[in-house]
């Protein structure tokens, strides 16, 4: 956690949930313990599956400020679970330029990529920021500083705006499959301090992805597949009582 609480605020906090009783190599916890500063919980996936749901949204719950409620369902958590890893970032933080409240248009219309318009709140202020364009991609590129006070490092909120008629999809698509591209982007090296007339939408986003099709995608199949997977630098010797892998 940044230690300044008037400029941003950094958690990054894990947990391991074992099942009572199924054994884990000690150096595996130990390496959760010291190396990614993971607290390690033993419960009663089997017999008290609901309880240890409300048990890990509580936690989650708590570690983000209330931000992320209800992470897990009873029907995600069986008595065939015998370990659940959960990773929280939470973050916040003040711009170094505010937007004020009597800027705010509480009844401007938005254009959604699908051709619908909504009404939202727009946030305005004019000001000098760090802005580039790229010609390739056919966006604009700003960059909003959030206050730090401190050494640890700096936040920045980069927005890109495609030129009117570019697709959205079409650039976010290049942009994950070309790292020098997404860097090039997000650098400041062909930005320039301007003044702009910076609008912006209050926007809230959530999403949820199953990350076991990703993984076996990049080729980590093994893992979810009950016959071939091997944890065991895990949990030692595998046994029939002592299996695990990950279905989904």
């Amino acid at each position: 956690k940044v230690p300044n609480p008037s400029s941003v605020t950094l958690r990054l906090v894990n947990c391991l949930y074992v099942q009572k009783g199924f054994t884990i190599r000690d150096d595996y916890l130990d390496l959760l313990k010291h190396s990614f500063h993971s607290a390690i919980d033993l419960e009663d996936f089997e017999n008290n599956s609901a309880e240890v749901v409300e048990k890990i949204n509580v936690w989650v719950e708590k570690q983000t400020r209330k931000r992320i409620r209800d992470l897990l369902s009873t029907n995600e958590v069986t008595k065939d679970t015998r370990l659940i890893l959960v990773n929280c970032i939470y973050f916040k933080g003040e711009w170094v330029d505010r937007f004020q409240q009597n800027s705010t248009d509480k009844n401007a219309d938005f254009h959604g990529i699908d051709g619908t318009t909504s009404k939202i709140e727009l946030m305005f202020q004019k000001t000098n920021f760090n802005y580039a364009e790229n010609k390739d991609l056919q966006i604009q590129i700003a960059h909003l500083p959030y206050k730090n006070m401190d050494s640890s490092g700096v936040f920045i909120f980069t927005i890109v705006l495609p030129h009117e008629g570019v697709n959205l999809n079409e650039i976010e698509g290049k942009l994950m499959s070309n790292t020098k591209l997404m860097h090039d982007v997000l650098s400041f090296d062909n930005a320039n301090s301007i003044e702009l007339s910076l609008y912006l939408p209050k926007f809230k986003m959530e999403t949820k992805y199953e990350l076991g099709e990703m993984m076996i995608s990049l080729g980590m199949k093994d893992a979810f597949d009950e016959k071939k997977a091997n944890f065991k630098g895990i949990i030692g010797t595998i046994k029939d009582e002592n299996r695990i892998a990950i279905t989904k």
